[in-house]
């Protein structure tokens, strides 16, 4: 009832069915009052049914066109694009050689062949990049996410509140709305988000390369314990390619999209997208809630993980890295429970990590 008192017949069904979804999944919405404050509460943020303290969508455009405005330099794509190519490759490289300073000459030709996947996959990943460019381009900033910009549900229910500020909304609401509706207009022009979305679409090709990647590593694993030679004379190129399409079908499934732990694990910590956790996630937490420290602390997720990536690699630096002492300290034979999170589920994942 509240919904078709609020929808006038100009609005349309497509007002109509946001302003009851929205409306529907509110608590503690017992009145047009309480409907006031549940939509005052989402423009401008705040506190509702006892519900975390939320960021309002006023905030949030003017935030999210803070960060283009940030991104928008014609060098920052491309430095994006060295920094994830120089992550992607780091590890299989790591991986040769360490097998080869261990003598373990199967785990150093897994390396080996990954680093030969990640090269033959390259144009496959362009042809993906230029398709998601396109698409990203011709769509709105709303269908993507990236490291740096997410755009969540409550964005496609901006209709309602445009609907609400105008029927019931005071001066301020309708000046808050208005306001962000200019600024939602051109956080979703793709001239002004170009390096969001050349951003957003290398990490898509980058998620192609590493899975290629780590499905020729796999075959190549089984391949070399399925075909025992010390120098490797008898390997079956046919059914290599037989054993890689297998893996290629689990790491990838029919949308494209990575499904392997290990290879998921290897993407967010080349596009430094990681999940934060302890003292950092707290931090970043804290940024998200107060709007006014993002020209100090932009990107608390990129950043922490950004630094974490850089002490991993440099010898002395690693053992300040939790990822590194539980992998170095950990047996085949112990419980590898704890390093599902890394991809590692048995002494074959433990010997090649």
């Amino acid at each position: 009832r509240m919904a078709l008192d609020l929808t006038t017949e100009d609005g349309g069904d497509e007002v109509f069915k946001a302003m009851f979804e929205g409306i529907s999944m509110a608590k503690s919405i017992h009145t047009l009052d309480d409907l006031d404050a549940f939509m005052r509460v989402k423009m401008r943020g705040g506190e509702w049914a006892g519900d975390a303290k939320k960021t309002g969508a006023f905030l949030r455009e003017m935030g999210t066109m803070f960060t283009h405005s940030v991104l928008s330099g014609p060098k920052t794509a491309v430095r994006a694009i060295m920094g994830t190519s120089t992550a992607t490759f780091s590890r299989p490289m790591a991986m040769a050689m360490g097998g080869l300073m261990r003598g373990d000459g199967v785990t150093m030709r897994a390396g080996l062949a990954s680093l030969n996947a990640m090269r033959e996959a390259i144009p496959e990943s362009f042809e993906l990049f230029k398709r998601r460019l396109n698409s990203y381009w011709s769509g709105d900033i709303s269908t993507m996410k990236t490291r740096y910009v997410e755009r969540t549900k409550m964005d496609d229910e901006w209709t309602m509140y445009g609907h609400w500020a105008e029927t019931r909304g005071d001066k301020t609401d309708k000046a808050l709305y208005r306001t962000a509706n200019m600024v939602r207009s051109l956080n979703d022009n793709s001239f002004l988000t170009y390096s969001t979305k050349l951003m957003a679409s290398t990490d898509d090709a980058f998620a192609l390369i590493i899975g290629r990647a780590r499905a020729r590593e796999k075959a190549f694993l089984e391949a070399a314990e399925r075909l025992p030679d010390g120098n490797f004379q008898n390997l079956d190129n046919k059914f290599f390619r037989q054993v890689e399409d297998n893996f290629n079908n689990k790491i990838f499934d029919k949308n494209g999209n990575i499904t392997d732990a290990a290879a998921e694990y290897s993407r967010k910590e080349a596009t430094l997208t990681q999940d934060l956790t302890g003292f950092s996630q707290k931090l970043g937490e804290a940024f998200n809630e107060a709007p006014w420290a993002r020209p100090f602390f932009l990107f608390a997720r990129t950043g922490i993980n950004g630094l974490a990536l850089t002490a991993k690699y440099t010898p002395g630096f690693n053992f300040l890295v939790k990822e590194f002492n539980m992998i170095a300290k950990a047996k085949p034979g112990d419980n590898l429970q704890s390093l599902h999170q890394y991809g590692i589920h048995n002494a074959k994942d433990l010997m090649s990590a």
